[in-house]
């Protein structure tokens, strides 16, 4: 199986996080070095994904600058993504055809290493049929935007550990009107180490891109 770099960013802006991915897909494109996930914690900034979201925003652009608020162009799919402090991202910069994997069974994989990350801390996730992302009963807990090119992906996963739940509150997440976030923070009654949830989701990463016989996750309805 391919080899997996787990590279930590520590705290970074989401304009620094993106130029690196584009470093380095194209690098990845090129055959120069393996499978990375990058794993780093953003201030607070709204994502735009491909798809029209004008009508997602329930703060204007131009005021949520003014409290702070990046607006960012990420060329993924989806919608509106909040961004922020208390959150872990993971963008997965890997090789679809090393792994033999079309895109769907690659998003699964991507859900899949979430929910075993979840599970170690006895939080009981699951996917959605349908609402990408992971899900603790009908909460969703973290969220997943990626775009392909050329066999490589760029973006990824992120995963509410402890951020301001109310800054959620800004936008339409993913499009979805009546979606409630969660955090780890909500479902434990406190939040785990941000470094400490670092650590286990980029083992449970390496683990589910190299189960061998290959791992096929399920999709339950809800």
């Amino acid at each position: 199986m391919p080899s997996i770099v787990c590279q930590p960013l520590g705290k970074k802006s989401f304009a620094e996080a993106l130029e690196l991915q584009r470093s380095l897909r194209a690098q990845r494109i090129a055959g120069a070095i393996p499978d990375t996930l990058l794993t780093v914690e953003h201030p607070p900034v709204v994502t735009q994904g491909r798809r029209p979201a004008e009508q997602d925003y329930r703060v204007s652009p131009k005021e949520l600058r003014s409290r702070g608020f990046e607006i960012a162009e990420a060329g993924r799919g989806g919608k509106l993504t909040y961004h922020g402090p208390g959150q872990l991202v993971g963008y997965f910069i890997f090789s679809l055809p090393a792994h033999r994997l079309s895109i769907p069974a690659f998003v699964g994989r991507v859900e899949e290493s979430v929910i075993r990350t979840l599970s170690d801390y006895h939080i009981p996730a699951k996917r959605r049929e349908g609402c990408p992302g992971v899900w603790v009963e009908q909460r969703k807990i973290a969220s997943i935007g990626l775009a392909i090119d050329r066999g490589v992906s760029m973006h990824g996963v992120a995963l509410n550990i402890d951020p301001n739940l109310g800054h959620f509150d800004v936008i339409i997440p993913c499009g979805m009107v009546e979606c409630e976030m969660t955090s780890m923070r909500c479902e434990l009654g406190s939040a785990p180490e941000w470094g400490e949830v670092e650590s286990v989701f980029q083992r449970k990463v390496r683990e589910v891109f190299t189960a061998n016989p290959p791992l096929i996750p399920q999709c339950p309805s809800s």
